[in-house]
C-alpha cells in the first residue's frame, strides 16, 4: 500500500488533515504548538484508492537540530512514497515554510503542496509565494470542511503504480487480533522509555520533561509468536491540575486506551513513593475490569532493592485489595532488566484471563465452597447460594444466584474470588462477580 507522510510547521492543520482523511479523530487537534510529537498512523480510503497516512510533529525553528522530534518526523518521511507538504493560507507563506521545503527537497521525495485553511479570509497570502516554495503540485484545501479532497484524489491517481504498491508500514498493520497492552502512569514514570526498551529501538519520543506524550500511540510488536499492540498513553496528573484543553483530550484518550486494552501495565517510578494518583489510575483500570501488571521502573537507581520491593508490595496489598495476587516486576530501561519477565507475565495473565470453566465444574466447586463456609445470615435467614455461571472471558465474569444478592459482604466476595483464582488458575487476573436474586419458579403459577 502507498505511504504518504504529512509534513509542515506547527499549527498549519496537519492533524486536522490527518483526521479528516482517516475519518476518525485519531490525532489530538489544538492550536497549541507541539501537541503531535510521535508518528501517528492511519489507513485512508479516498474514493477507489487506499493509502497509509503518517501524521508527524510540526518542526519548530529550534528543532532543526537532531533532536527526537526531528528524528521521528524525518523517519516518517523516509518511510513515505510521497509527502503532503502543508502550509497555512490564513497566515500566508512564512519564511520558515521555505526552510522546511528546502529540507524536504533534499530527501528527493515526491511532494504535493497542500495550502490548508483556504476557506478563511486572508489579505497577505500570495500565490507567487506558494509557487516559490518550489513544488509543482499545489492544491488549495480546507481540512476542517473536507474541501479540495477531490483534487488530492486526482493528483494521486496520476502517480505511476500508486495502486500497485505493496509496501506496508508495520505500524499500520491491523491491530484487531493483537493483544492490546496499555501503559499508564504519572508523567515521567518512564512509560515511553519502557515501550522503546521492549521494541529494542527508540520508536517513541522521550525526555525528562513531563507531558511529552500527548496522544495515545499504538505500536505492533511480536514476541514468541504472540502479536501485541503496545499503547503508549499520556501521563495523567491529579484531576485538579488538569485544566488545559489538550491535556483533557490526552486524558480522555488514555481512558479510552485502558478500556480497549486486554491488559494494563501500571508504570511506577520506583524512585518515588506510591501516591494517591497511582492508586486512582489502578482503581480506574480495575473498574473497567482490566487485569493489571505493575512495573517498578527505574529499578537501576535503587540501592535498597529488597526493602523497597517489600514496601511497594505491602502498600499495594493494603490499598488495592482487589489485586491481592497482582504481579509486581522491577524493570530498568537503562539496564534492560525485567523486560523478558514482563512479557512472559503479560502472556500468562492474558491466557489466564481467557480461561472458561464449564458450568458443571464450577458448580461442583461452588457447592463444596458454600457448604464449607456458608454466606452470612441475613436477619436470621439463610442467604442460600444456589449456583454459579461464567458469562464472559477477558475479564472473566461470573454470576452467582442467591436469596439476598445485596446482602453479600465484601469479605465474602473476596473469599469466593480468592478460591476461584486458586482453583481454576486465574492468577493475576481481575475477575468480576455479580450477584442476582434467585427467581421463584412458581411465582407465575396460580
Amino acid at each position: 500500500m502507498f505511504n504518504i507522510a504529512i509534513f509542515g510547521r506547527p499549527n498549519v492543520g496537519k492533524s486536522t488533515l490527518f483526521n479528516a482523511l482517516v475519518g476518525k479523530k485519531k490525532a489530538i487537534v489544538s492550536n497549541v504548538s507541539g501537541v503531535t510529537v510521535d508518528r501517528n498512523y492511519g489507513i485512508v480510503k479516498l474514493n477507489d484508492i487506499s493509502f497509509n497516512l503518517i501524521d508527524t510533529a510540526g518542526i519548530l525553528d529550534k528543532a532543526l537540530h537532531k533532536n527526537e522530534f526531528t528524528v521521528q518526523t524525518l523517519k516518517a518521511i523516509e518511510d513515505a512514497d510521497l509527502v503532503f507538504f502543508v502550509t497555512d493560507y490564513s497566515s500566508g507563506i512564512l519564511p520558515y515554510d521555505f526552510e522546511l521545503s528546502s529540507i524536504l527537497r533534499k530527501t528527493k521525495k515526491n511532494v504535493i503542496h497542500l495550502v490548508n485553511k483556504f476557506d478563511t479570509k486572508n489579505n497577505v497570502f500570495s500565490d507567487k509565494d506558494a509557487i516559490k516554495i518550489g513544488f509543482k503540485e499545489i492544491i488549495y484545501i480546507s481540512s476542517e470542511h473536507k474541501k479540495g479532497f477531490d483534487d488530492i484524489y486526482n493528483s494521486l491517481i496520476k502517480i505511476k503504480n500508486f495502486k500497485n504498491s505493496e509496501n506496508i508500514i508495520p505500524s499500520i498493520i491491523n491491530t484487531s487480533s493483537r493483544i492490546k497492552i496499555s501503559f499508564i502512569g504519572k508523567p515521567n514514570a518512564g512509560k515511553s522509555s519502557l515501550i522503546n526498551t521492549i521494541l529494542g529501538h527508540k520508536r517513541l519520543v522521550t525526555g525528562s520533561k513531563p507531558g511529552i506524550t500527548r496522544d495515545s500511540i499504538q505500536i505492533p510488536f511480536s514476541y514468541k509468536n504472540k502479536n501485541f499492540s503496545l499503547i503508549d498513553t499520556a501521563g495523567m496528573r491529579r484531576k485538579a491540575k488538569i485544566n488545559d484543553f489538550v491535556e483533557k483530550q490526552s486524558v480522555s484518550k488514555s481512558m479510552l486506551a485502558i478500556r480497549m486494552s486486554d491488559i494494563v501495565i501500571l508504570v511506577l517510578d520506583s524512585t518515588d513513593k506510591l501516591n494517591k494518583q497511582d492508586l486512582i489510575l489502578a482503581k480506574r483500570a480495575i473498574d473497567y475490569g482490566k487485569s493489571i501488571i505493575i512495573s517498578l521502573n527505574k529499578w537501576d537507581l535503587i540501592e535498597d532493592k529488597i526493602n523497597l520491593k517489600k514496601y511497594f508490595s505491602e502498600k499495594i496489598k493494603i490499598s488495592l485489595s482487589q489485586l491481592n495476587d497482582v504481579k509486581i516486576l522491577p524493570t530498568s530501561c537503562f539496564k534492560v532488566h525485567g523486560i523478558d519477565k514482563l512479557l512472559e507475565d503479560i502472556i500468562s495473565v492474558y491466557d489466564n484471563s481467557h480461561n472458561r470453566i464449564s458450568t458443571s465444574d464450577l458448580n461442583k466447586w461452588f457447592k463444596f465452597l458454600s457448604e464449607k463456609h456458608p454466606a452470612p445470615m441475613v436477619k436470621g435467614k439463610k442467604n442460600s447460594l444456589k449456583y454459579i455461571s461464567q458469562v464472559e472471558v477477558s475479564p472473566p465474569r461470573f454470576i452467582i444466584f442467591c436469596s439476598y444478592p445485596k446482602e453479600i459482604p465484601s469479605t465474602y466476595v473476596k473469599y469466593i474470588k480468592n478460591n476461584l483464582k486458586k482453583t481454576f488458575n486465574f492468577s493475576g487476573v481481575n475477575i468480576v462477580i455479580n450477584f442476582k436474586k434467585t427467581l421463584n419458579p412458581f411465582i407465575n403459577q396460580k
